[in-house]
């Protein structure tokens, strides 16, 4: 049945709007997960850096939030926010998959149960690949995480025998990955430049052996790693930038030898931008300290009035067993006291919050509380701005993400081939939910529902955009406390028919 809609609905669409395709017969999508922008630059990234001045660097990008991958991974495969596409977090509290702690929302395990529960709608939208399949478009999936499953992930009913999806050593279908004879993920001084490399040529060669196919996607685990483990701006954090770049390199060189290359968009895009962690919290025990039954896991089948906490690096999610609405209030008070917290976020409406709508995550599964911590513009000891603190097993001056800071919220996006205008800036604002509808755009495919994001149109050679001027708006809430005053903030830009989160953050201040 899923298969059909999406085949009768992309049959009308293209019927009602003749639908014209770009001059690019292949597009490739490079992910440099955890990449922010500033980066880029001609000594960090020269293939990077080249790759702008031959096309378009898309100045004021946004990822969704939460900004980390397996969302962002998401929102580019479905061209959707959280709340439609289903996947609001890194790791999330799932009953019916685990009752007792978080899943991974990536992990094999968890998607294939999240598919029999919800008959394959474990994503509540059809991908990008899986919308180009059924178009009659062969596609390519390369990445060195797991977050790649989310790009293809169906075993049973494929409609592309050919169309391989490689994440970490797996494959869909399962049996590919005998063909590919990977050699070992064998560890270097930089945590992941090794199976970025193997995986990279793992892509441009036996997965393009037959031929480069309309779409392909490379997924590369640096920067992120390294930020993580390292810090920002450090000299390993920065030969892992390096390392992406001669990937990328290889992947044009390839291109170039195949005779394609002015045949091919490319596009260099970011899952999200990254932060410095200022200090380390747990916040299931400072909750348990308060006297609420918080906990990470729980050791029995949980009862009402227990209280998930899921971290998620910049964000913690907090899931109330019962949705109490006296107990959830209660806990919003005492979050709205604390110096950690930025933005409070809340299912149903409570003074001084907005609401999970606001930043559109409320999905089937959302918790009952999240809070976006607070971040400032504090340079690390390597001069990179931006920190926050930080809900993880990481340390003080390690990298981290996830939260509704500027600098984890605007990421990467550059873009050059036969489609786009070359040496041009785009300072209208632009996010990872528009690279389906622009991929879709190009080749020529009608998307089978709406999407939030728009098509890059502005940015393309065969047309400028005809929309009015972006319009920001920025949204406030407070609450009187007694002893100090809560005061929260979120900034979101329109354009284009699109949304777009800039940033957000929150602080309590004593009453005068």
């Amino acid at each position: 049945m899923r298969v059909l809609t999406i085949i009768l609905a992309a049959f009308l669409s293209a019927a009602a709007s003749g639908y014209a395709a770009g001059k690019a017969e292949h597009v490739v999508v490079v992910v440099w997960d955890g990449m922010r922008p500033d980066f880029v630059n001609e000594t960090n990234t020269p293939t990077l850096y080249q790759l702008a001045r031959e096309g378009v660097f898309f100045q004021n990008h946004h990822a969704v939030f939460l900004s980390s991958t397996e969302v962002n991974a998401t929102a580019m495969a479905t061209g959707c926010y959280p709340n439609r596409s289903g996947i609001l977090g890194n790791h999330e509290y799932r009953p019916q998959i685990n009752p007792l702690t978080n899943v991974a929302v990536e992990a094999l395990d968890t998607v294939r149960k999240g598919d029999e529960i919800t008959h394959n709608h474990y994503l509540q939208l059809p991908t990008l690949a899986e919308i180009l399949q059924h178009a009659g478009k062969k596609t390519t999936i390369a990445g060195a995480k797991p977050v790649a499953l989310l790009q293809d992930r169906l075993e049973q009913g494929r409609v592309c025998a050919d169309c391989v999806d490689l994440f970490e050593r797996r494959t869909v279908p399962a049996a590919a990955v005998d063909k590919l004879d990977l050699p070992a993920f064998t560890p270097r001084d930089i945590p992941n430049t090794r199976q970025d490399e193997v995986i990279t040529h793992a892509l441009i060669g036996p997965m393009w052996d037959k031929d480069v196919p309309a779409f392909s996607l490379l997924w590369l685990s640096e920067p992120d790693a390294t930020q993580h483990a390292s810090g920002l701006g450090t000299a390993k954090a920065l030969k892992a930038l390096k390392s992406s770049d001669d990937n990328l390199a290889r992947v044009l060189k390839e291109l170039t030898a195949r005779g394609i290359r002015d045949k091919t968009d490319v596009f260099v895009i970011s899952d999200h931008g990254f932060s410095t962690i200022s200090r380390v919290l747990n916040v299931a025990a400072f909750l348990k300290d308060a006297g609420f039954n918080a906990a990470r896991e729980f050791k029995q089948p949980p009862v009402n009035g227990d209280v998930m906490v899921v971290g998620n690096g910049g964000t913690a999610l907090l899931y109330v067993i019962g949705h109490d609405p006296k107990l959830i209030h209660k806990m919003v008070e005492l979050l709205q006291a604390q110096d950690f917290a930025g933005v409070i976020l809340t299912r149903e409406p409570i003074e001084g919050t907005f609401t999970l709508d606001k930043v559109r995550i409320n999905t089937p599964d959302a918790p009952d509380i999240a809070v976006s911590l607070r971040w400032t513009r504090d340079k690390n000891d390597a001069g990179i701005p931006g920190s926050l603190p930080c809900e993880s097993s990481l340390g003080v001056n390690q990298g981290i993400h996830s939260s509704l800071s500027p600098f984890d919220i605007h990421n990467t996006l550059i873009a050059a081939g036969p489609d786009f205008q070359k040496g041009w800036v785009d300072h209208l604002p632009s996010g990872n939910i528009d690279l389906a509808p622009t991929v879709l755009h190009i080749l020529g495919v009608p998307a089978p529902e709406r999407m939030d994001g728009r098509v890059l149109s502005e940015a393309l050679t065969s047309g400028t955009s005809k929309s009015p001027d972006p319009v920001t708006h920025t949204f406030d809430a407070t609450r009187d406390l007694g002893t100090s005053v809560w005061q929260q903030y979120l900034r979101v830009t329109e354009f284009g028919g699109t949304t777009y989160l800039d940033e957000g953050n929150g602080h309590s201040e004593p009453r005068k």
